[in-house]
């Protein structure tokens, strides 16, 4: 297989794990990808990306696999959850408790931390204030601060920061989980030959270790159907920052 181009444009702290399947899937190195719509130039041959995007870039990209964690609340299916966190000492129990709070959100092209919610409440007004923090880590920080109320975290990533930061389980927690939703895909350009999608496909399918482990997958499997994601997108305005925005 020739030395294909990898990009992520998903968590920073998942990194080590993109690295590893890049380079066991013949990537010649991982490249930390800008605007997602560069997808669309063909530059890049297969990427880690999120949801949205893959249905935004409508047959420029096309999944080949999904990561399977090793929470057994999704029962061996490439599915994860959004967890709403709140502050230790809040007196939230749910998402409902939320209306008219202030709230942070990632950033508009992830399903776990923008999408998922707003499929919930119906629209940004039913916070007080949200303010797009950039990434989950960081709308994470944001809580464990006061600076805000609650958000949705993408599970893995909650998953890791509560095990390398343990003092993050004494000042927030989860509250409600949305979701099970199709995980993040990984995608590859829809003119890469034909006979390279399948080879990388098989890699992928064949990765387990210590590695995958550690980052909370057990195995990449087939890509689940993204259609209940496509259906939620087609009923709003494309990629944008929050209509409601306090900062």
């Amino acid at each position: 297989m020739p030395a294909l181009r990898f990009a992520t444009y998903l968590a920073p702290g998942l990194r080590p794990l993109y690295e590893h399947v890049a380079e066991a899937c013949g990537g010649s190195s991982l490249v930390t990808g800008g605007d997602w719509r560069e997808l669309a130039s063909g530059m890049v041959d297969a990427a880690f990306v999120c949801s949205p995007p893959l249905v935004w870039l409508a047959g420029a990209v096309e999944a080949i696999a999904a990561p399977i964690l090793t929470d057994n609340r999704f029962g061996g299916e490439p599915f994860y959850s959004s967890e709403v966190v709140v502050l230790a000492d809040s007196k939230v129990g749910s998402l409902a408790d939320l209306a008219g709070a202030r709230w942070a959100v990632n950033e508009p092209s992830s399903w776990s931390g923008y999408w998922v919610t707003l499929a919930r409440v119906g629209d940004w007004s039913y916070f007080g204030e949200v303010v797009e923090a950039g990434s989950h880590h960081r709308a994470l920080r944001l809580v464990a601060e006061g600076a805000v109320d609650g958000s949705a975290i993408d599970c893995q990533v909650l998953a890791m920061e509560l095990r390398e930061r343990p003092e993050l389980g004494q000042r927030i927690r989860v509250v409600e989980s949305l979701g099970p939703s199709p995980i993040q895909p990984v995608v590859v350009r829809s003119s890469l030959a034909a006979g390279l999608k399948v080879e990388l496909a098989d890699r992928l399918l064949a990765l387990r270790g210590p590695v995958l482990q550690r980052h909370f997958v057990e195995r990449f499997a087939l890509p689940p159907s993204y259609a209940s994601v496509a259906a939620e997108l087609s009923r709003r305005p494309g990629p944008g920052a929050p209509a409601h925005s306090g900062a």
